[in-house]
């Protein structure tokens, strides 16, 4: 059978060995490599303890549901799951609204702008025959009157 013992100090430790087993000669600079030895130990061994590097983040998640109680996880995944279902369908009911605006706007806006350009240019037309026939009128009208006043003069 095993027999725990606590051990609180070093200098007991050593005071039972030297009890049990006689006076222990160790030197001064031996003593301090290994004190220094054991705490580099003890600070990896804690630092071991907090941090895993191969932990992941969802393994960390996980580890959550140890410290949070049962009533509150509920509450959480229940607000986490509402809001992303308010998410997606925000979402689909935009993309819904942005293709009725979009194919709206192809079906009925192109034709309109294309006809509206073409009458823009059946007017531009209209408004340039309009001035070739004014110039039309006024080149005829002075042709007109230029052979009335040439004819006196040869007569």
């Amino acid at each position: 059978m095993v027999k725990l013992t606590q051990i609180d100090d070093e200098t007991e430790f050593q005071e039972q060995k030297t009890t049990s087993t006689g006076p222990v000669v160790q030197e001064e600079a031996d003593f301090e490599d290994e004190e220094s030895e054991e705490e580099e130990e003890a600070s990896d061994d804690e630092f071991e303890d907090d941090f895993d590097i191969n932990e992941t983040l969802c393994e960390r998640i996980s580890a959550l549901k140890d410290i949070i109680p049962a009533q509150q996880r509920t509450q959480i995944s229940n607000a986490v799951s509402t809001t992303y279902n308010l998410f997606t369908s925000g979402l689909l009911k935009c993309g819904s609204f942005t293709w009725c605006f979009t194919t709206g706007a192809l079906l009925l806006g192109v034709p309109l702008s294309l006809s509206i350009l073409a009458e823009q240019q059946l007017m531009e037309l209209e408004k340039e025959f309009k001035l070739q026939q004014g110039a039309n009128d006024i080149l005829a009208s002075g042709d007109a009157a230029a052979p009335a006043a040439a004819a006196p003069a040869t007569a």
